[in-house]
């Protein structure tokens, strides 16, 4: 079977525009005016936001920085402290993170004072954040309005809590909880 490929194939090293035109996105960068891609895959091209970018063929790891908006489960809670297991990141949704964990301090989660991190993120909840250090360990954000629990479960029972009125509630041992939410909550799609 003979498969066309798409003209827009792109391999390491391959010149995808100037420096001038187009900003670096994710799978390339600038060296001498150029922009370079930095892996194998489809180029693409926002001629609105003059930027361009690389979605890889392969099952690339996918590549963390400061900025970049995350989605992890809680795995433990400590006193001023939320642990991570990190799922995937905006964008590049296909590709699972593997084996990476992220910490969230407690004046990382609200503007405000919170005095216990359990009075607003519980085990198993799933978390949109951003990432503020990349390097060497991640930490994570979750202050923006945007950012906060996707997905809570019940301390009790670890039934999926549900949103009435401004509250969580079980609907299985009916437990009313209190969580930093971000505006995604229950929708199911991460903005």
């Amino acid at each position: 079977m003979n498969r066309k490929m798409p003209s827009n194939i792109v391999i390491p090293g391959d010149v995808v525009g100037a420096s001038e035109e187009f900003s670096p996105g994710e799978g390339t960068y600038l060296r001498g005016g150029h922009l370079l891609s930095s892996s194998t895959g489809v180029l693409e091209v926002d001629a609105g936001r003059r930027s361009a970018k690389v979605h890889p063929l392969a099952n690339a790891p996918v590549k963390l920085k400061n900025g970049d908006v995350v989605v992890g489960q809680i795995t433990d809670l400590k006193d001023s402290l939320a642990i991570l297991r990190l799922a995937f990141k905006r964008g590049c949704e296909a590709r699972p993170i593997f084996n990476t964990e992220a910490l969230l301090h407690i004046s990382r989660v609200k503007s405000s004072y919170v005095k216990e991190i359990r009075q607003v993120l519980g085990l198993r909840d799933i978390v949109k954040a951003k990432i503020i250090d990349a390097t060497p360990t991640i930490g994570l954000s979750i202050v923006d309005e945007d950012l906060g629990v996707v997905k809570a479960y019940c301390g009790r029972c670890a039934s999926p809590l549900k949103l009435d009125g401004k509250r969580l509630v079980c609907p299985e041992c009916e437990q009313v909880e209190s969580r930093k939410l971000s505006t995604d909550f229950g929708t199911g799609v991460i903005r």
